[in-house]
């Protein structure tokens, strides 16, 4: 076995990631890319009711910290979707 063998591609590395507007076209088949660029990206989420892709299946984690994924706390819905340790 020589180097390559043992190095992680990056994408292996980060398989948690937030959905981002180019992850919505494939949602927008009939609509045009003017329509998707007017709305914002936390309409498109509660909309289509996903966040991120985790594991390669759409999950819904509104509710916990989009970066570490951890449950929220009440007093932390002031940081908009992020624990005060990732804002």
């Amino acid at each position: 076995m020589n180097c390559q063998d043992y190095m992680m591609n990056i994408k292996d590395l980060n398989e948690n990631r937030l959905l981002t507007k180019k992850d919505f076209d494939s949602f927008f088949d009939g609509h045009n890319e003017y329509d998707l660029k007017k709305i914002s990206i936390n309409k498109l989420r509660s909309t289509y009711g996903v966040t991120h892709l985790i594991n390669g299946k759409y999950k819904d984690m509104r509710g916990n910290c989009f970066k570490c994924l951890t449950p929220l706390r009440a007093d932390y819905r002031c940081h908009e979707n992020y624990c005060m340790d990732c804002q």
